[in-house]
């Protein structure tokens, strides 16, 4: 490392959809290098030859965020090569469409891979990176609608998430959740029948957490529901391009400051208040 470091940023999940064009924005914009990582490294370095045939300069590394080794190998890459990051934006996520025909063991299945994917992952490869996140930066976690804490349908059990002030607590619930799901005893037991809006609300709580935890370092931790958008994940069936939806959290990566649950709108909204679909998207 040379006496003078240059900014680093990292975004997950970035080799098509709206991570790519978080990357690409980013790479017009952001002031210091820009790593664009993905599962599998031949589709992350065909999406970073895409953008530097645009005249940008963008970093690739392979990341896997539910492979242990991968995150251990990305984070001693980091630690050698710059020894601190500035900006996380953590966007690798999966979604499964709901189909009624699936049996109860595949359901699981799904159920399990959903919340690997969307908040284990996130949370271990976030707290194995945290070392190397420098005073001031920033954390940006892609979230959804469907993380409004109004989408668990218990009350009882909303408000234990809310009350939950500790990262060891939230994964403990979590396991929880996963544990009903094996019984069936999901919908008995407040969760209702969405594994997404159960890991998007986790992420939320996690963002909440880290905020506070981290609030003496002057690091900002952000969850943004960028709107229903046109990719892979949604089947197209999105209204807003990831083009569009990326310019969100682009915006707020650069922002002087950035925290809370932000919609697409850019309005801060209460992660435990009223479903802010109604008043904002004109939803029911």
């Amino acid at each position: 490392m040379g006496s003078e470091r240059e900014n680093v940023a990292v975004v997950t999940g970035a080799n098509k959809g709206l991570g790519f064009e978080i990357v690409k924005q980013l790479c017009g914009q952001y002031p210091g290098l820009v790593y664009l990582t993905s599962r599998d490294s031949t589709r992350g370095l065909e999406a970073c030859e895409k953008i530097r045939k645009l005249g940008l300069k963008v970093c690739y590394h392979q990341l896997d965020v539910t492979d242990s080794d991968s995150v251990e190998i990305f984070v001693s890459y980091c630690k050698e090569k710059y020894g601190e990051i500035d900006l996380l934006i953590n966007n690798a996520g999966v979604l499964y469409h709901k189909n009624t025909e699936l049996s109860r063991e595949t359901l699981v299945h799904q159920i399990e891979e959903t919340m690997k994917v969307n908040f284990f992952s996130l949370v271990n490869f976030t707290e194995s990176i945290l070392p190397l996140l420098k005073n001031g930066g920033k954390i940006i976690n892609i979230s959804s609608s469907s993380g409004h804490l109004s989408r668990i349908p218990g009350e009882e059990l909303r408000n234990r998430i809310k009350s939950t002030d500790s990262v060891e607590e939230l994964i403990k619930l979590m396991n929880s959740y996963l544990v009903a799901c094996r019984n069936g005893e999901e919908i008995e037991g407040g969760w209702g029948d969405s594994s997404y809006v159960v890991s998007k609300v986790g992420v939320n709580s996690y963002t909440f957490i880290l905020h506070r935890r981290l609030s003496a370092k002057d690091i900002s931790v952000t969850c943004v529901h960028p709107g229903y958008v046109q990719t892979d994940m949604t089947g197209g069936a999105g209204q807003v391009s990831a083009g569009a939806a990326a310019a969100l959290p682009v915006r707020l990566a650069l922002a002087a400051r950035a925290q809370g649950y932000v919609w697409h709108d850019g309005r801060a909204v209460p992660w435990d208040g009223p479903d802010p679909r109604g008043f904002i998207d004109g939803r029911k």
